[in-house]
């Protein structure tokens, strides 16, 4: 019995592979309809995978032939066909990037053929101000790409960038944001909106925040007009511990801790605070910071389940002998209350740990306890 065949087999692309006459023939035609016909079906089977060795060579010969094209209409289908296939050979996708903005925005603000250096490389060499907002939209911009976009100095290229949530910006771009657009209320703007700030950068906004810029904050962090007045020192602290409750790593909590000890604004007074706010990653880095050790050391030191650790840590940051024994059991019970469903700072964490302190303390008189007590009630965020 003959073998009848299958009936899954991929059909045969020979049809769609030109002769070298067939290409010759299409650029003569003076009306592009042919060459565009022609290009649609060479890239759909292209797209599709539906070439392989020599037929693809052919299929890629034709994309550089057409990408040339004295029609605008044909170069602009050839963008829109491959601007989504990250397999178009790099020089065409280069060689189109510097064509009219028709042609080269939609690969500009698609393809993944571009490499950084690449895109960076457009950055640098474009005035076209078009070109470089499409670039600043791409999906998951590099640190390396933003960097060149920062540097063009364009405000509309610096508010676009901001607010791409995807793009990566560093810390060292976005301190030249602040230093160069503080006046710029549109990049301000973007930059207030922008969902990854670093809590170093939102401290910064604080202490220079304009009104419009004040009231962003106050919206965003629930605070109040007389918290956000940047005038009163002890209302930034409040407001940057208040920032502390939000989602940010440990790594941002150590260069904010670096940040303020450089401004000479960390106080024994606002660590204590901290942690009478349960914000046991705050309390660590200061104390690390006051004893001229790393972060990694102090961690220890204070999870330390002996005696020894805090007291030697504490004795060697310069706090106050006297309040040793009321620090030792605040910095407990945060400790035994973590993981408790209170929010650290609201008025339900405070209670319980008020509550926390006073059975353990018992009948025994603490030197400066009621002082912390009233610190934990004072410092309460209401939600």
């Amino acid at each position: 019995m003959t073998a009848q065949p299958s009936t899954n087999k991929p059909a045969s692309t020979s049809a769609m592979i030109l002769t070298p006459g067939d290409v010759e023939r299409l650029l003569k035609d003076e009306s592009p309809d042919s060459r565009v016909s022609v290009l649609d079906k060479v890239a759909k089977h292209y797209n599709g995978e539906s070439f392989a060795g020599r037929e693809r060579q052919i299929a890629e010969q034709i994309f550089r032939l057409l990408m040339k094209d004295a029609a605008m209409r044909v170069r602009e289908t050839l963008a829109e066909r491959i601007k989504d296939n990250p397999e178009i050979p790099r020089d065409i996708v280069l060689h189109m990037a510097n064509d009219v903005d028709s042609v080269a925005l939609p690969l500009l603000r698609d393809s993944a053929v571009f490499s950084d250096a690449d895109l960076v490389n457009i950055v640098e060499a474009s005035h076209d101000m078009d070109k470089l907002m499409v670039i600043s939209q791409r999906s998951n911009v590099s640190e390396r790409v933003s960097d060149a976009l920062v540097g063009t100095s364009y405000p509309q290229v610096v508010s676009s960038l901001l607010s791409n949530d995807t793009a990566k910006i560093s810390d060292r771009s976005l301190e030249r944001i602040l230093d160069e657009f503080q006046s710029e209320p549109g990049v301000i703007d973007a930059m207030v909106q922008r969902k990854t700030l670093p809590v170093t950068m939102v401290e910064r906004l604080m202490s220079q925040a304009s009104d419009m810029v004040a009231k962003q904050l106050k919206a965003r962090y629930k605070l109040t007009d007389e918290q956000i007045n940047k005038d009163t020192a002890n209302s930034r602290e409040d407001i940057m511990l208040r920032m502390l409750q939000h989602d940010i790593s440990d790594e941002e909590v150590v260069e904010l801790v670096a940040q303020m000890a450089a401004e000479d604004r960390l106080s024994p007074s606002l660590v204590m605070t901290a942690l009478c706010r349960g914000q046991l990653m705050f309390f660590t880095a200061a104390m690390a910071h006051f004893s001229h050790i790393p972060v990694a050391n102090a961690r220890v030191l204070l999870n330390d389940k002996g005696e020894h650790g805090f007291a030697g840590l504490y004795r060697k940051s310069g706090l106050p002998d006297s309040m040793f024994t009321a620090i030792r059991m605040v910095l407990a019970m945060v400790r035994e209350m973590q993981g408790d469903d209170a929010i650290p700072g609201s008025l339900l964490y405070a209670n319980r740990l008020v509550e926390h302190l006073l059975r353990h303390a018992g009948e025994v008189e603490v030197e400066y306890l009621p002082y912390f007590i009233a610190l934990i009630r004072q410092n309460i965020h209401r939600h």
